[in-house]
């Protein structure tokens, strides 16, 4: 069994958080006799033969040709009167299912004749994997076999199970909100409403995936773990080899069968692509190759190499598992403060600027080598410095200048660093050529190394400060080519950024005064100068290796710190 549907089914492993669960187990309500039953008159079979749910291949799909209320004519009798004469279906919330029906007039919400249309697919979908919400214990009803036609009755029983099971749901989804968090709102009636009525295929994802939290990147990530469980519901993709050759574009290689199946799962290939060579790496295929490096971070070259390699060999259930995880740290997030922010995704190497919560500048920055990892907080920025000095701090002092200066003693000389005698304001300034890096007593945390502005400064032309008790913060640097690296964890902690000018200018916010070239012109004089902005700007640094972008598209990244491997650890004892 996968390891994502064991912890769809370990539901007797956790409670329910904001509500006593007590019973164990995913629990079955008092309904599930009767809608079992329902559906083996309609469709004359044995529960579970044939059946198992409808694909989620369709949760996407727009719900076609709207049912007229003339034509659900005996499936709106059937739930009146199933309200009425089956109590049970109702559970655990009749204060909810009673009147959400009564206010449609009795319509069914989310069935046809063949069973859950596409909304109401994309509901058995969400409550399937609840367990990726933090949640344990809610009842999916079954549906019926594929290919079943169900009468009036098995159809609105069906339909009152799942409404019955979404209120559960939304009952405890909203308050997994977190204490800071604004209400929800609606009201669970009104949160029923709203998703019975929302296009299951609109670019926006609704209210149903909403429900925890309001951000758009938490309801776009819970939405995309729906097509990715999909695929493992289908069996997954291909296993690749993470083991193996580098093949280059027009290369041939036994293992290109499975990266050109795993790609077409996986929709970085098209469906209907056609090779008559499938295991030569044709321009299609390293297009398709392309695709998935660029969402997974990697350098986009078309060639499997290692870290391509890598990414292709991990299985579709450890995808699913990824997403889970970040949905909780998106769900703990707090929301984009109004006005400029910063946000810095450490595992994606990324910078992003936002206006009222909205992306309004990005850009690539460099973060913590994975010994000397970039911290995750929270702070605002209030302070540039143009030209700053830059003193070492002891750990860099003792871990990466000392051994560069037993290799060349005139090395603090030829990048423009003065020596102290110590860390106190008076201290006395030493001649760095008359000591020796080379003694046993040397004691190089008691100097204090300071290097001038300049073009070899290592916090190059601006760093950008935000109080914090880790003494990191942002700056550009000289050393540019790092950037063209598809990994960037090259620094001691302190985040560079490739491009600080169009950064300050962003964070400055004051075009009439504050653009780059003017950044260029006060740069040039080579003084060390502070400037404020107005109003300081949140910063937060965070660390995501899995969202779905603005276009739908799922990204994925590499647990550069190994922080993934531990809270999954954590997170799986709680499903």
């Amino acid at each position: 069994m996968a390891a994502t549907e064991r912890m769809g089914r370990r539901r007797n492993e956790a409670g329910r958080r904001g509500a006593d669960r007590s019973t164990p187990g995913r629990r079955r309500w008092p309904w599930a006799g009767v809608l079992a039953a329902a559906m083996v008159v309609s469709a004359c079979v044995t529960p579970g033969e044939g059946g198992g749910s409808f694909p989620l291949a369709g949760i996407g799909e727009r719900t076609a040709g709207a049912v007229s209320p003339s034509e659900n004519g005996p499936a709106r009798e059937a739930v009146r009167r199933l309200l009425e004469e089956q109590p049970a279906l109702l559970t655990p919330h009749p204060e909810v299912v009673r009147p959400f029906y009564e206010q449609r007039g009795f319509q069914p919400a989310w069935t046809t004749a063949e069973g859950l249309d596409a909304r109401g697919r994309q509901v058995r979908a969400v409550l399937e994997t609840a367990w990726a919400d933090g949640l344990a214990g809610i009842a999916v009803p079954p549906t019926p076999p594929e290919g079943a036609v169900l009468d009036a009755e098995a159809r609105a029983a069906l339909d009152i199970a799942l409404t019955a099971a979404l209120a559960d749901y939304a009952m405890a989804a909203i308050p997994l909100r977190p204490a800071w968090a604004p209400a929800s709102p609606d009201a669970v009636p009104t949160a029923l409403v709203t998703i019975a009525a929302d296009d299951p295929a609109a670019e926006r994802p609704g209210r149903l995936f909403r429900l925890v939290s309001e951000d758009d990147r938490y309801a776009r990530l819970r939405r995309g773990l729906l097509r990715y469980q999909a695929l493992v519901e289908a069996g997954g993709w291909p296993a690749v080899p993470a083991e193996g050759p580098k093949v280059e574009p027009g290369d041939r290689h036994a293992d290109l069968v499975a990266v050109r199946e795993r790609l077409r799962v996986s929709g970085d290939l098209a469906t209907d692509s056609v090779a008559p060579d499938t295991s030569l790496l044709d321009p299609a295929l390293a297009a398709a190759i392309e695709r998935f490096q660029a969402r997974h971070g990697l350098l986009v070259d078309g060639i499997v190499g290692r870290r391509t390699r890598a990414a292709l060999a991990v299985p579709a259930e450890a995808r699913v598992r990824q997403m889970a995880l970040n949905l909780r740290r998106l769900r703990d997030m707090p929301p984009p403060p109004a006005g400029r922010s910063v946000e810095v995704n450490i595992a994606g190497a990324a910078l992003e600027g936002r206006q009222d919560g909205v992306p309004a500048f990005r850009t690539d920055v460099i973060v913590g080598m994975e010994d000397r990892p970039t911290p995750r907080l929270r702070s605002a920025i209030n302070r540039l410095v143009l030209n700053p000095t830059w003193t070492v701090p002891t750990s860099i002092a003792e871990k990466d200048l000392l051994p560069k200066l037993r290799e060349n003693p005139e090395y603090l000389t030829e990048n423009n660093f003065t020596v102290f005698d110590g860390w106190s304001r008076d201290a006395e300034k030493l001649d760095p050529t008359t000591i020796d890096w080379h003694a046993e007593d040397l004691d190089i945390r008691g100097l204090r190394l300071r290097q001038a502005p300049g073009q070899s400064n290592a916090l190059g032309a601006i760093k950008f400060m935000f109080p914090n008790e880790h003494n990191v913060y942002l700056h550009s640097t000289p050393s540019r080519g790092l950037f063209a690296r598809s990994q960037r964890t090259f620094s001691s902690g302190c985040v560079r950024v490739r491009d600080p000018l169009d950064f300050a200018t962003f964070l400055m916010n004051e075009p009439a005064t504050w653009t780059p070239d003017a950044f260029k012109r006060r740069i040039a004089d080579g003084k060390t100068k502070a400037v404020h902005p107005r109003e300081s700007v949140p910063v937060a640094l965070v660390y995501l290796t899995a969202w779905v972008d603005e276009d739908g598209t799922a990204q994925f990244r590499r647990d550069v710190y190994g922080y993934d491997a531990r809270e999954l650890e954590t997170m799986g004892r709680t499903m």
